[in-house]
Formats: C-alpha cells, structure tokens, sequence
C-alpha cells in the first residue's frame, strides 16, 4: 500500500512538472515571434491629392444668380387677382396677366401689349373698357409731342407713359410725388416713387431732363 502511494506522488509530480515545462516552452515560443503591428499603428490609405476635391458650392453665388433671374411685376387694373407677382428674366406681360388671374368681363385686352417683355418693378395695368388708355410699348427712345426729351418735372400723364415700363399707374405716382414734394432735381430722387427702382432709372438716364 505503501509503495502504491509512493508511485502515486511520483506520477502526479510527474504530471506536474511535465505541465509547467509544457507553460515554460509555450512562453519562450510567443516571446521569439516578431512584434505584430496593431490596428492603431496600421498607416491609414490616403486618397492622392488630385482626387480629393476642394471645391465648395459658392452659396452667395447661387444666391445672386437667383436674384439676377426674380423679376417683381405688379399687376393693376382689369385682372382677377390684382397684385405684386414675382416672374422671370424673359417672361412677358402675357405671363403676368395668367398670374394675377386672367382679364375680367370688362378688361379692354387691347390696352396691354401683351407680347412685351417685362422688366422688374414694372407695373401692368389693365384698363377697362371705355376708359381712355395709352398703350404700352418698349420703345428706346421716349419722346414727347415735340420731339425732345421728355422732362420729368412738366410732363402730362400721356408724354409720362412714353417711357419705357411706364403705364398710367406710375405715371400718376409721378405726379403725385412732384405734387407733395416739389420738382424732381436728381435721377436718384426717382427712386423714392413707388414701383420706380435702380434699373428704371438707368433705362431712363439718357431720356429724361429736369428743367
């Protein structure tokens, strides 16, 4: 019995040792092998230089290509939804008019000139039928009834339609405007008139005279 256990220890110290040298062995095995890079110190794949854009979408650009192509037109008179509408570069009276609606019953069709190009702040007035009206054109040169210039501080609501994008609505705010607050003196002052803005004046700057 004696000698059964002895066998025992020496088989199990056996075992022990034959383990650790088995841990010992596995260890100086790993501590030989080259150190492996970890993902961190993998170098990340740049793109060449020449495929990564640098361009960036020019917001004020589109901005003021947007506001190069809105036109503002306000529609008077005989139309069905009177108002300020706002179009585009190239459209026409005849746009406006399907914008503010159409004519009414009693529009005189024949007071606008539909086929012509509008401009921005322009005003399209309708007249009715039986009203007395001047039909609007796109001349270049506005001329009054003795071949001059026309002058901005004397001229009647017919020689004040003759320039260009002038209808009887801006005429009469013309008028009134001379009327509360004296002659006109500067082509800028023009601007303080209702439906009158920059590119009106700049039209009218070789066409008109104060005195």
């Amino acid at each position: 019995m004696e000698k059964y256990k002895q066998h025992m220890n020496w088989f199990i110290g056996g075992g022990i040792l034959l383990i650790l040298a088995i841990i010992v062995s596995l260890m100086n095995y790993f501590q030989s092998e080259p150190n492996m890079p970890t993902t961190s110190q993998i170098p990340k794949q740049t793109e060449p230089e020449s495929l990564i854009s640098t361009d960036k979408p020019n917001g004020k650009n589109e901005e003021n290509n947007k506001r190069k192509t809105e036109i503002m037109v306000d529609v008077q008179g005989s139309v069905n939804r009177p108002g300020v509408y706002e179009l585009k570069e190239g459209d026409r009276v005849l746009h406006a008019i399907q914008m503010a609606g159409g004519f009414e019953e009693r529009a005189e069709i024949r007071s606008v000139n539909q086929a012509l190009k509008i401009s921005d702040e322009m005003i399209v007035y309708v007249a009715e039928k039986g009203e007395k009206y001047e039909l609007q054109q796109a001349s270049s040169k506005p001329l009054d009834e003795n071949g001059t210039v026309v002058n901005i501080n004397s001229a009647d609501e017919t020689v004040l339609q003759t320039l260009n994008g002038v209808g009887p609505a801006k005429a009469q705010n013309i008028i009134s405007y001379r009327e509360e607050n004296g002659p006109f003196t500067t082509l800028e002052q023009l601007l303080e008139v209702r439906g009158i803005g920059e590119k009106t004046i700049e039209q009218w700057r070789d066409q008109i005279s104060f005195e």
